[in-house]
């Protein structure tokens, strides 16, 4: 496992704290091999060459890697790790669902790149609507791989915001500079107003940020076409369903009308 076992009580108290604040700061909980590992990849990515033509103005002084699926094997393993399932079936799964068991997931993955911030990055949301209610459409979370603080691009929260149901106020001061340190996660409901400070220091600070959406959300990327062949070989059944492969929209009628899927559509999937 990636992520350090996560029992029923934390588990308790990450749900808590979602509802409450929106937010919970877990410490030390990627085993710190992994957090070598995954620091190593980006970082030899990056060095390589990544295209971010799309980036907006604002992002110009990020490093940024996008689509992480598509870059290494592992960071599906690690959107997969069943610690973190055991976190998102309650709150993300719909119960509905049908096609396929409640224990295993049906949300999906709706971004996932790595980060290490440059210029500030002003408050905003994940959820791309802003509601209020019990029910959570998304869910972020930051696995934190290098020391995080106020002068190097720490993430910002403001707590309890995710019920505000509305969008953010920029010029709110009642935010909290999350300090962070590598191995530690970050989850966030989506709806609460969070960014970044500028990072003054020079040097990285890279974070890889993923967020889940309940199934029919539109996701950020495109992953089932984006996914090259021999990282798609190797996936499992629920990488691929966590990828979007199981809610695929059909092409025809002729095909199904359901949009839900179970594991057996992935029989017909060629890459």
């Amino acid at each position: 496992m990636i992520i350090k076992e996560i029992d029923s009580k934390l588990i308790n108290r990450v749900h808590s704290e979602l509802n409450k604040n929106g937010f919970i700061h877990l410490k030390k909980k990627i085993r710190p091999i992994y957090v070598s590992k995954f620091l190593k990849i980006l970082k030899q990515t990056y060095k390589k060459g990544v295209n971010n033509k799309g980036l907006p103005e604002r992002d110009k002084k990020d490093l940024r890697i996008n689509n992480l699926a598509k870059r290494h094997k592992l960071f599906c393993d690690l959107i997969s790790d069943n610690q973190i399932e055991k976190i998102l079936i309650p709150i993300l799964n719909d119960k509905y669902y049908r096609h396929l068991p409640n224990n295993l997931p049906n949300y999906i993955l709706g971004g996932f790149n790595g980060r290490s911030s440059g210029n500030k990055l002003d408050l905003h949301i994940d959820s791309c609507i802003p509601f209020k209610s019990d029910y959570k459409n998304a869910i972020l979370v930051l696995f934190i791989l290098e020391e995080m603080h106020k002068d190097n691009g720490a993430t910002i929260v403001v707590p309890k915001s995710h019920n505000s149901g509305t969008f953010t106020n920029r010029k709110t001061k009642k935010y909290k500079i999350i300090n962070g340190q590598p191995g530690d996660i970050l989850i966030m409901d989506a709806r609460t107003w969070h960014g970044t400070t500028e990072n003054l220091s020079n040097k990285s600070r890279w974070v890889i940020t993923s967020v889940f959406y309940a199934w029919w959300m539109k996701q950020q990327v495109d992953f089932p076409r984006s996914i090259p062949t021999n990282i798609f070989n190797k996936l499992t059944n629920k990488q691929k369903q966590l990828l979007g492969f199981c809610s695929i929209p059909p092409v025809s009628e002729k095909d199904r009308i359901n949009i839900k899927c179970g594991y057996e559509i992935l029989k017909k999937i060629k890459i």
